[in-house]
C-alpha cells in the first residue's frame, strides 16, 4: 500500500466491484496502531471531490490517522443523480437496485484491519448530506464498531427513528438556509419542498439521538465567538450530555450555513446551495472533538 498519497483501491462486495480512496500517514511504521475515519461523499459527488471538500487526508498526515474516501454505486448509467449511498430510504434509486453498502462498509472494514494495524476503539464514520445519512445509519445497523459520528446537513432518515439505541456520540453540523435538505422539523413535515425528502430535519436528528436513554439528557447552549467578522453566518452550539456529564451530541446550527461544508471552500459546487461558513473548520472541529472524546473515555 502506497504511503503519503492519496490512492484508488478496488476491492470486490457480493459480486459488485467497489472502489474507494484511501490514505496512509507518510511516516506510518506499521507497529503502531492508527485510528481509521471513513468519510462518505454527498449524492451525484464522488471521493475524489469529497476529499478535496473536506480535506481530511491532509488532517490525516498531520495527526496520524488513516483515512478512506469510499465511493457510492451509480444506479442508472444514464441518471447522474442516481449515484447515491443507500441510506435506506425507498425512493432512493440505490435502495431501489438492491445495493447494500452496509455490507460495503462492514467489507472495508475488515479488508483494512488485514492490511494496516488499525486502532479498534477509535474507528470513526463521517458525511455529507446523503453520506452524512448513510453514516447514521451505519452506526445504528454496525453497533460496536464506530466510536464516534461526524455528520454534516444529512439529516436521520425518519424510517429509523426508532431504531436509535446503542449507538455512539454524535457532532451534527448543519446550515438552517439549506435550500437541498430540510433543517427544521416544520420543513420536514413539507411546510417548504426539498429534492430530499424522508428525512426528519436536523434538531430533531439531535434530540432523536441524545434522547436513546432512559435518562433525560443536560443541555447547555452557547454561540460561538466569531472567527471571521466579515462572514455574515454565525454558530450556535448546543451540548447534550449523559448523568455522568459526557457528551451525547454536539449540535451546531448554523445561522445563515447552506448545503455545504463549512471552513471548506468558500466556493462549493453549486453555488445555488447557500453560503460556506467560515466560522468554523468542520473537518478539524470533527477530528479535534474526536480526540477529545477519546481522551475521557
Amino acid at each position: 500500500m502506497k504511503k503519503g498519497t492519496l490512492t484508488k483501491e478496488i476491492i470486490e462486495v457480493a459480486g459488485r466491484q467497489r472502489s474507494f480512496l484511501y490514505y496512509i500517514p507518510t511516516s506510518y511504521d506499521e507497529k503502531h496502531e492508527l485510528p481509521l475515519l471513513l468519510s462518505f461523499h454527498g449524492a451525484t459527488s464522488s471521493g475524489e471531490h469529497h476529499s478535496r471538500l473536506t480535506n481530511f487526508h491532509r488532517l490525516a498526515e498531520e495527526e496520524q490517522f488513516f483515512v478512506l474516501y469510499p465511493e457510492s454505486t451509480q444506479a442508472n448509467p444514464r441518471d447522474p443523480s442516481s449515484k447515491q449511498w443507500n441510506e435506506g430510504v425507498e425512493d432512493n434509486p440505490v435502495y431501489q437496485a438492491n445495493v447494500d453498502d452496509v455490507l460495503f462498509v462492514q467489507t472495508l472494514i475488515v479488508y483494512w484491519q488485514q492490511i494496516c494495524h488499525v486502532d479498534p476503539q477509535r474507528v470513526y464514520t463521517t458525511g455529507f448530506s446523503n453520506g452524512s445519512s448513510f453514516s447514521l445509519r451505519l452506526a445504528i445497523e454496525l453497533p460496536n464498531t464506530f466510536a464516534a459520528i461526524g455528520s454534516v446537513a444529512g439529516p436521520l432518515p425518519k424510517h429509523l427513528i426508532e431504531n436509535v439505541k446503542s449507538v455512539p456520540p454524535l457532532i451534527f453540523i448543519m446550515g438552517n438556509s439549506d435550500p437541498i435538505v430540510p433543517f427544521s422539523e416544520a420543513d420536514a413535515a413539507g411546510e417548504r419542498t426539498f429534492s430530499t425528502t424522508s428525512l426528519i430535519g436536523a434538531k430533531k436528528t439531535a434530540e432523536t439521538f441524545a434522547y436513546r436513554s432512559s435518562h433525560a439528557p443536560e443541555i447547555k447552549k452557547e454561540r460561538m465567538k466569531p472567527r471571521e467578522l466579515n462572514d455574515p453566518t454565525r454558530i450556535e452550539q448546543t451540548c447534550y450530555l449523559d448523568k455522568d456529564k459526557r457528551p451525547l451530541v454536539m449540535f451546531y446550527h448554523v445561522k445563515g450555513g447552506g448545503h455545504t461544508w463549512p471552513g471548506g471552500p468558500k466556493v462549493q459546487s453549486p453555488t445555488s446551495n447557500g453560503k460556506v461558513s467560515q466560522q468554523m473548520d468542520a473537518s478539524q472541529w470533527i477530528w479535534e472533538t474526536f480526540k477529545e472524546w477519546a481522551n475521557h473515555e
